[in-house]
């Protein structure tokens, strides 16, 4: 069992939930809070020292290439989505990539439809990146799928049938049409609603992560290796689980008729219960994408992966699988 990971999940003090409809938010906050000696991916793209783009050697649907041009590591999250290029990709796996290098990305594609550019320009053909995540329990979904392939593969892919099936079948549930199948029509059909759920939920000094329930029930977590990264990071969070609430809402059992059901004192035991399970799970290691150790959970009823290099935790996301 690797003890970074169980070590700082135990240390971890949760706050008092927020609360939006059917979704809760719980702030996480840890003893140590380090400052970043990394570039992210958001800040990379728009300072121009980060670029990603298809394969130098011909697109592939799940593969992308990082080119990292400044004198920091890269760091990038499981989850990012990825938009424009041929296709729209969401990463695997978090990587930690070395400055002034080249990196092979492992992706899944999340608009089926569209296998071409859209712009003929080539500036205009690389990546953006979205303003949210990939949303939570398609997450859960490859994520579960990339532990199954590195035990048998030793390769971070996930299941590229199941992510289509899976954007196909929300996208007819909550009416959200796309010409190219692409998950990002589920967020436009939603923008209202989402909106409302960005403006209940705020970062708090010294907070490192966030877990986040859906009717009083876990769907997952999301930590960092400081307050810094996790601000920037917690509206596109946001935006994934509210996308999941709006659809427990509006499409679960007796959707038109029911009452969001959350509760401060239910989503603080649950929170507590959650986390307490997952510093027991026990874990297993794989080498990272590039830098560090990325550590799988291997319990029932979890699905997650956390980066750790040089014996610090980078990224950690588990969700109730």
């Amino acid at each position: 069992m690797n003890t970074t990971v169980p070590t700082f999940l135990r240390t971890l003090r949760l706050g008092e939930p927020t609360l939006c409809d059917n979704l809760a938010m719980v702030p996480l906050f840890a003893n140590s809070n380090s400052k970043p000696d990394y570039i992210t991916l958001e800040a990379g793209l728009k300072s121009g020292l980060l670029e990603v783009e298809e394969l130098e050697s011909g697109a592939s649907v799940n593969d992308i290439l990082l080119r990292n041009k400044s004198d920091l590591l890269a760091l990038l999250f499981e989850g990012e989505e990825f938009i424009g290029a041929m296709q729209n990709r969401v990463l695997n796996v978090s990587i930690l990539a070395n400055a002034h290098s080249k990196q092979t990305l492992p992706v899944s594609c999340v608009e089926a439809g569209r296998w071409h550019h859209e712009h003929d320009e080539r500036e205009r053909q690389k990546f953006n990146i979205a303003n949210r995540m990939h949303y939570a329990r398609g997450r859960a979904l490859e994520n579960s799928a990339v532990s199954r392939n590195l035990e048998t593969q030793k390769m971070y892919r996930g299941d590229q049938s199941k992510v289509w099936d899976d954007i196909a079948i929300r996208s007819r549930r909550m009416n959200a049409e796309s010409p190219t199948a692409a998950s990002d029509a589920l967020y436009v059909s939603a923008e209202k609603r989402i909106n409302e759920y960005t403006k209940s939920f705020v970062h708090q000094p010294e907070q490192v992560g966030s877990l986040f329930l859906i009717d009083d029930a876990v769907s997952g977590l999301e930590i960092f290796a400081n307050e810094i990264t996790h601000r920037n990071m917690l509206l596109r969070l946001i935006r994934s689980y509210a996308l999941d609430a709006i659809n427990a809402e509006e499409t679960g059992p007796g959707a038109k008729d029911r009452v969001p059901k959350v509760s401060v004192q239910r989503a603080r035991k649950a929170a507590d219960s959650f986390v307490k399970q997952l510093s027991e799970s026990w874990t297993k290691e794989f080498n990272g994408v590039c830098l560090g150790r990325n550590v799988r959970f291997k319990d029932d009823g979890i699905t997650g992966g956390a980066l750790v290099h040089n014996e610090t935790l980078f990224h950690l996301c588990a969700f109730a699988a």
